[in-house]
């Protein structure tokens, strides 16, 4: 007999594993700690046809409305190293109104609310995780599930593996796979949801921040298709099937209420990239896919009663006037109009359900019949919908976002002898519904329907779903309403039956206050956020020599005086990334107020704890909160993010940086810099704008307040976030002109009826970035987010355009090579002064030079190189089809810009160049960078049409036999300059000059070689002779020796015993 210690021990481990199981399967139990957090993964779409510049992360909350996002964390891991490549903290986000919040490329339509660089979701075998309540994430972690949310592990092909991440964020689900096969277009990993409210990913068309279509493709194959909308009045039939397949061997046939066939038409066709494919009238306004035969009898649509159905097999085995039978069939639709009759049809081909039922006035609004649910329900009229037409594309359904479970109990005598069937109860449901609500529901409402026989009753239970959260709320008061009346319903030979709630079915007889969603009495829609002890205020650098009134602040935001027990203040240096001082808290207590003063001498008040004069240094160092009761914080050690609580990285000099401080103590943020210039006296960084710990964006310079309440200034809100800096308001596009004057004007991009009040535009020239004019801006953006700064008479600043005097933009050092503009915030940089980047909002640095660098120190930002050619006229103008932020284009101040981007037409880029020596050009990024500048510099000089490195997209080359061969597309902004542009590439390959290429001269007119000798690709690599003659000797040395040591084995080989010959001595030495 086992002891009873052993017992209990072993329940003790079973229990043990089964809460570890049950935490960690964030995919498939969606009630566990998932439900409870209620923001889940919705979307990913990693992978692009082409550049990937559509790609999106979707997250949805399941409150189905506006819901902060405070404690929540977004990041991405590398399933090469499964380290974190990405970390997002969502402080200070919150979703839509309809629960939704995008991550993506500036390109998704609509803008995503954090814009993402391009290529920066990876493609696979990687992952993405949501946390709550970790504040120590930062990029180059290990992956971890402590704190996890949800997660989702991806890849894009067939055969690759991500064992760690399964193991760790999702065990037991393997990667779910973005078959780009799966749609000739773009596809995306959406969720869905299976029976019984289990959630899973699968490939569908992407659908950012709206509903996932949630097709379950799984459920169909080659040979299934099924009617998908029928319309009796604009007169169309559309069949679902796979995406992009072929169908064949179908037919579709009308059949009338005395089950005569009155219509046949042959089906065959291609779906399309979303499996629908559209018959009908040649005359209808949608293209279809196959129309009605023109020598046949129309279709009779809007009959009393009548079928659709369609078959497999061919039309000669059907005829107009026989009786319709089930041979073959697929799938079939019987509705009546009017008045609600029953049919022979019902019998024969929707297994005696009741047919659907189209109300006449319903004709009148041109309403189509639309599926519902799919795909495993067939011939079945409650699976379909009355609702407006949308032809080619996916239904408008009630979704399960705003869904309420309910469970009914009806008493009726010897259930289990005589089931009513769910057709009846869905029935009876919608018809009672919509009496008392006064709104259209059909059975296809109800999601997921159970019939059961329970304690002599019978219990209903399904999802009830809805359109919107308003329409949810209204159908629930209603179905309250019916319960309420204890009306009688009718099923079969019962011809009174009470239906009531069940008592044990839980959260269904009242309706919800406000937006509901699939289990609107159990989801927390607000986290109430912990209240930390933080950073308030910190004063690193004072004016003069003496540095005794330094201090840091920190402050309480809960009841106080708070105790400090087990928290510890560290410092960090920004050139070592170790901790130079390390401060115990233990033992002391916030004032009554809640501060807490960690300071210098000279301070006053005197600090809590005072530190030696000089200690807290410049920068660029750190400040960070910790909560330990271990003494793990020792002066010397790397910076951790282990119990951190808290933290700033800060500088008093704008061009030092500390991107190790940032990466782990404040992850995806820009250093903060105390800058000087604020005030005559002294200021620090001062916490304002929110109390989120960890957070740059909450503070602000401002006048020093120890043990007070911090001097802080009203700042406008920004509206989108941008990745990995915040800048709401951007320069868009920038005139340069010829002449004495740098600038035709510039153009600002914001949010709409946002003012820039607080905003002011710095310019310089050389490469030492001083200023040597300003302006103040005054106005507000306009409807189109566009607001520009133009010479002319000086304006009242009330409108959506600055004008100024013409000398502003007259350079006094218009001999440097450099110039360029700045849009920076909350200070008058001043004359002369150096203006660092940490304050900048945006900078464009342009040069006439085409020798000059790309990249130059002491420079904020890229140089772009623009053509001089005469007095034309061109800007620099923002576009997201470019890899580098600007291209140089035509002029458009106010307008959308002119932008080298589809659907403007575009040129091949096939040439091919002779070289003298292949190991002159490496296949590297350096040379690449070489070419292509020497292209767009022969471009321009040849079009004079404004071109720059943007125009020539996906360059690759390959060297072979002294041959250079070069492949890409050459990007346009018009047909004018495509024209231009092609009349370069012909005169250029006939050209007898050298084309030069930074001091190297290539022959052009050279004829290419067949495409079978190199592959363009900037990875090839072509064998020298001195390779090829190595590899030859190689070859025949191994071939030697291996007939050498063949030889010796037969030598040394044993005989066969049966046939033994003596061998001489002499015979057997010589072997030897």
């Amino acid at each position: 007999m086992m002891a009873p210690s052993l017992l209990v021990a072993s329940a003790l481990l079973v229990c043990t594993l089964l809460h570890v199981v049950g935490s960690q399967n964030h995919i498939k139990n969606p009630k566990g700690p998932m439900r409870e957090r209620a923001l889940l993964i919705n979307e990913v779409n990693a992978d692009n046809p082409g550049e990937d510049a559509l790609e999106y992360l979707e997250l949805y909350h399941s409150s189905g409305q506006q819901a902060p996002l405070d404690g929540y964390s977004v990041v991405l891991y590398n399933g090469n190293g499964n380290t974190a490549y990405y970390v997002k903290p969502l402080e200070g986000l919150s979703t839509d109104n309809q629960g939704f919040l995008l991550l993506g490329s500036s390109a998704v339509v609509p803008r995503p609310k954090v814009i993402l660089p391009k290529n920066t979701i990876q493609n696979g075998p990687d992952a993405i995780a949501l946390y709550f309540g970790r504040r120590d994430l930062y990029r180059g972690m290990n992956v971890t599930s402590e704190g996890l949310v949800d997660a989702l592990v991806h890849k894009s092909k067939a055969s690759d593996r991500a064992d760690d991440l399964v193991r760790i964020l999702t065990p037991g689900v393997e990667p779910f796979l973005e078959d780009p096969l799966f749609r000739t277009t773009d596809e995306s990993l959406e969720r869905c949801q299976r029976l019984g409210s289990q959630w899973f990913f699968q490939v569908g068309a992407p659908t950012p921040g709206w509903d996932n279509h949630c097709i379950p493709f799984a459920q169909l194959n080659a040979s299934s298709v099924l009617l998908n909308e029928v319309n009796p009045v604009v007169e169309f039939v559309e069949l679902q099937g796979l995406p992009s397949t072929e169908v064949k061997d179908l037919v579709l046939v009308f059949v009338n209420g005395s089950n005569q066939i009155n219509f046949v038409m042959e089906v065959h066709g291609k779906t399309s990239p979303d499996g629908l494919l559209l018959l009908g009238s040649d005359h209808h306004k949608h293209t279809v896919d196959l129309a009605f035969p023109s020598n046949s009898m129309k279709p009779p649509f809007g009959a009393n009663t009548s079928a659709v159905a369609l078959f497999r097999g061919s039309a000669r085995s059907f005829a107009v006037g026989d009786t319709v039978s089930t041979v073959g069939l697929l799938d079939a639709l019987v509705y009546t109009v009017g008045e609600r009759t029953e049919s022979k049809l019902q019998d024969t081909l929707t297994h005696g359900k009741p047919p659907f039922h189209v109300k006449e006035e319903s004709l009148s609004n041109c309403s189509s019949i639309s599926r519902c649910v799919c795909c495993s329900l067939t011939r079945d009229p409650s699976a379909y919908v009355l609702d407006l037409p949308t032809p080619g594309q996916f239904n408008d359904c009630p979704k399960k976002r705003f869904g309420q479970d309910i469970s009914l109990c009806f008493q009726v005598p010897d259930c289990p002898k005589d089931i009513p069937v769910e057709s009846e109860i869905l029935a009876f449901l919608s018809l009672a519904l919509e009496k008392q609500c006064g709104c259209r529901v059909f059975p296809a409402y109800f999601k997921d329907p159970v019939v059961t026989c329970q304690d002599g009753g019978l219990v209903f239970t399904a999802q009830l779903t809805a359109r919107s959260a308003p329409q949810l709320q209204s159908l629930l008061q209603a179905l309250s309403i019916i319960l309420q009346s204890k009306e009688a319903v009718r099923f079969r030979k019962w011809n009174s039956t009470a239906v009531q709630s069940c008592s044990s079915g839980a959260n269904m007889t009242e309706s919800p206050s406000g937006v509901t969603s699939e289990e609107p009495k159990t989801i927390q829609t607000t986290q109430a956020p912990r209240v930390e002890l933080l950073i308030n205020e910190v004063n690193p650098d004072n004016p003069g020599s003496r540095e005794d009134t330094e201090y840091v602040e920190l402050f309480y935001p809960g009841p106080a005086p708070f105790e400090l027990r087990d928290y510890w203040l560290v410092l960090y240096n920004g050139k070592n990334d170790l901790a130079y001082q390390v401060v115990s808290l233990g033992g002391h207590r916030t004032d009554r107020w809640g501060y807490f003063l960690v300071g210098s001498s000279g301070v006053a008040p005197t600090p809590s704890i005072v530190l030696p004069d000089n200690t807290i240094q410049n920068g660029a160092d750190a400040v960070a909160l910790y909560r330990s009761t271990k003494p793990i914080y020792q002066v010397n050690m790397p910076v951790t993010a282990e119990g951190l609580v808290d933290a700033v990285v800060y500088t008093a000099r704008g061009s030092y940086r500390a991107e190790k401080l940032l990466d782990i103590l404040t992850p995806g943020q820009s250093i903060l810099y105390e800058n000087d210039s604020h005030s005559t006296q002294d200021e620090s960084l001062s916490r304002c704008r929110s109390l989120r710990p960890r957070d740059h964006s909450s503070f602000q310079v401002a006048e020093i307040t120890p043990f007070r309440e911090n001097a802080c200034t009203a700042v406008a809100p920004n509206a989108t976030e941008e990745a990995p800096r915040s800048h709401s308001m951007v320069i868009n596009e920038v005139g340069v002109a010829t002449g004495t004057a740098l600038y035709q004007f510039v153009e600002l991009k914001g949010p709409s009826g946002a003012s820039l009040k607080g905003f002011s535009l710095m310019f310089f020239s050389g490469h030492e970035a001083k200023p040597y004019a300003s302006l103040q801006l005054q106005g507000t953006f306009g409807s189109n987010g566009l607001f520009v700064v133009s010479p002319g008479q000086s304006s009242d600043g009330h409108s959506h355009e600055q004008l100024v005097k013409p000398s502003l933009w007259s350079d006094p050092s218009s001999h440097q090579k450099s110039h360029g503009v700045a849009l920076f915030r909350h200070t008058q940089a001043r004359k002369g002064a150096h203006v660092p980047d940490e304050i900048v909002e945006d900078v464009v640095v342009f040069s006439w030079e085409t020798g000059t660098s790309r990249d130059q120190p002491g420079l904020p930002g890229p140089i772009y190189l623009i053509p001089r050619k005469g007095e034309r006229w061109l800007s620099l103008s923002r576009c997201s089809s470019c890899n580098e932020t600007f291209a140089v284009s035509d002029p458009t101040p106010g307008l959308e810009n002119q932008c080298p981007q589809p659907p403007q037409p575009s040129l091949d880029l096939r040439m091919c160049l002779l070289t003298p020596n292949c190991s002159l050009w490496p296949p590297s990024p350096p040379v690449l960078a070489s070419l292509q500048r020497a292209l767009v510099r022969s471009m321009e000089e040849s079009c004079s049409c404004g071109v720059s490195s943007c125009y020539i997209q996906e360059l690759r080359f390959t060297c072979l036999d002294s041959i250079l061969k070069l492949s890409g597309q050459i990007l346009t902004r018009s047909e004018e300059q495509r024209q231009l542009l092609a009349r370069w590439q012909a005169n250029f390959s006939a050209s007898p000059n050298p084309f030069p290429v930074d001091g190297r001269l290539l022959k052009v007119n050279t004829a290419c070689p067949s495409p079978n000798r190199m592959e363009p690709s900037l990875k090839g690599h072509s064998f020298q002779p001195w390779e090829t003659a190595l590899i030859v000797v190689g070859s025949v040395s191994l071939a030697l020796l291996l007939g050498a040591l063949a030889v010796y084995y037969l030598k040394r080989r044993p005989h066969n015993y049966n046939t033994i010959e003596m061998n001489d001595r002499c015979e057997i030495m010589a072997d030897i």
